[in-house]
């Protein structure tokens, strides 16, 4: 927009300069000389007034409170970059301006950015002003590359006609009939549990890369919640995945492997996928965009061929009057039928169906399984609440089914403070909720200039001092007994979002969660964690890298 802004008034000024040169016989003035000259001064002019002195002297928002410690340049993203995890520079600072609704703080070029840090303010951007906001032109690039053209990344009324048609896919009548898939997943893990315990010498304990076998289970459940596919990832779980390399050549590429491409890089896969939201990175010849490049074109070749098989499967069958509609479709069946000539989605594109498969799938398993082992690491830290936890679950007689675990009150609160104490991740595994307003607006009855950023962060609310007190960071199941004031509103805990673009997906990820959970805790003991294990910064989510949990069996 600066360039096109002092390109036209450049060309204008030359063209008067060398009109009024040409009349009083003055050499020298060319137009397209003139114009470059023009242009260079004023554009420099112009980048210097908006990243040195927009932001000091003249932006509506400089009065708000927030950071002042930032590079002349990069503003807070070197900290940011640098932060031990995603949430952190982010709690600090709410830390330090507890009663502000709003805090500022500068990006690189010194962007303005707004950060909510109240109820109101929260609930006014993912709510009541929710499509007054919209993605931000860097983010929506840099989650194009994994993502596709799925239902995140839409706008406005492209954004509801979708949604509404997502939504019953994801009905509560639907998602009850996956229980015996996550009871089986469930099983699973509990299978790879006690081959961990049987493989040590003593056969008390065995110790499991949470991180690598969680994810592959609740994988392998969107691979038959989303595509109808058993992918199958769980089965290949080492049980001493730590002398695993995940990038062996000879291992064969599949989803599993993508994702963890994706969400592990490297220190520079990092850096590049942090840089990408301001400036594109993956055009550099490089080895770390190569492997994540190559991880997300697998995705999206494979599931763009899936989408056309199943396609043809479906309207073959429908043509030769065969076809029965089935009550438990996955999603991309659910999709087919939709798009049928007549039905509500009859002009959905190719493109949009894969997205909306790459969005379910990268969210559906990725933050399920971060909090899964969030969970693990909370009982690992806090014996007594694994107790107490335990004791509750030993009080189902026999085979417990979804709808007696959803009854049980401690276990309630135990996921919902592990969703608080560490939110795995938002709306398509953003911990950080982007938004840009699409027009100028008040909030916090500050007037917003259009175009400004916004890190909507679900733990800045989740950990806020002013609302959950001064033990805001511990967790502390029993705290869900005795709430009161900003701790009653629903907007005081973001981790599935709010309003319009709430996660679809709450109630699966939900009856997921509880019946992997009750499986483990009636049959396992976490013993502790193993050192080493890290959180991922920058990341898509909170994402704890090589978790190794020790494990001891104590039930049936």
């Amino acid at each position: 927009m600066d360039v096109l802004k002092c390109s036209i008034l450049a060309a204008l000024e030359a063209f008067v300069i060398t009109t009024i040169a040409g009349h009083r016989h003055i050499n020298g003035f060319t137009g397209v000389k003139t114009g470059s000259i023009l242009f260079a001064i004023q554009y420099l002019l112009l980048k210097y007034y908006r990243i040195f002195l927009y932001h000091k002297y003249f932006s509506p928002l400089r009065h708000i409170p927030g950071p002042t410690d930032g590079h002349f340049f990069f503003g807070q993203s070197i900290k940011l970059l640098r932060a031990e995890t995603p949430n952190s520079l982010y709690l600090k600072w709410v830390r330090e301006h507890p009663d502000a609704p709003l805090i500022r703080y500068l990006s690189f070029a010194n962007a303005e950015v707004l950060v909510p840090t109240s109820v109101e303010t929260c609930k006014e951007i993912l709510q009541t002003q929710c499509y007054s906001f919209k993605k931000p032109p860097g983010w929506r690039r840099m989650t194009k590359e994994i993502a596709g053209d799925g239902v995140i990344i839409m706008e406005f009324d492209q954004h509801r006609i979708h949604r509404k048609m997502l939504n019953s896919s994801f009905s509560l009548p639907n998602i009850r009939k996956l229980e015996p898939l996550f009871k089986s997943k469930a099983m699973e893990v509990g299978q790879v549990f006690d081959q961990a315990i049987a493989a040590n010498a003593s056969g008390k304990t065995g110790v499991v890369n949470c991180t690598e076998c969680l994810s592959k289970a609740t994988l392998d459940i969107m691979g038959m919640t989303i595509l109808g596919t058993d992918l199958g990832n769980l089965r290949t779980t080492m049980l001493d995945s730590s002398s695993k390399d995940d990038h062996d050549e000879d291992a064969s590429f599949g989803f599993h492997k993508a994702y963890h491409t994706i969400f592990e890089q490297g220190k520079l896969g990092q850096f590049l996928t942090f840089a990408s939201v301001y400036i594109p990175t993956r055009w550099l010849p490089l080895q770390a965009n190569r492997n994540y490049l190559h991880a997300a074109s697998w995705l999206d070749n494979y599931l763009t061929q899936l989408v056309r098989r199943r396609y043809a499967e479906v309207r073959a069958a429908m043509d030769s009057g065969k076809y029965e509609r089935s009550s438990s479709r996955d999603l991309l069946t659910f999709l087919i039928e939709e798009s049928a000539p007549g039905a509500p989605a009859e002009n959905i594109k190719e493109s949009e169906v894969v997205g909306h498969l790459l969005q379910f799938m990268i969210a559906g398993h990725e933050t399920s399984a971060n909090m899964l082992c969030w969970s693990l690491y909370i009982m690992a830290e806090q014996p007594d609440i694994q107790s107490k936890l335990r004791a509750e679950l030993m009080g189902i007689d026999g085979d417990p089914v979804f709808s007696d675990l959803d009854k049980l009150p401690y276990l309630d609160n135990f996921v919902k403070e592990s969703l608080r104490a560490y939110p795995p991740a938002n709306i398509m595994l953003v911990i950080i909720i982007p938004r840009e307003t699409a027009h100028a607006l008040t909030l916090a009855d500050v007037r917003v200039p259009a175009r400004t950023a916004l890190d909507v962060v679900c733990a800045v609310l989740m950990q806020h001092p002013g609302i959950w007190g001064p033990d805001a960071g511990a967790a502390d199941p029993d705290r869900w007994d005795r709430l009161a004031a900003d701790q009653l509103s629903p907007y005081a805990f973001a981790a599935f979002s709010h309003g319009p673009r709430i996660c679809p997906g709450k109630a699966l990820a939900t009856m997921e969660i509880k019946i992997m959970l009750a499986l483990i805790v009636r049959r396992f003991r976490v013993v502790g964690v193993e050192k080493g294990f890290r959180v991922q910064n920058p990341a898509f989510s909170l994402r704890p890298v090589g978790l190794r949990v020790r494990f001891e069996r104590v039930g049936v």
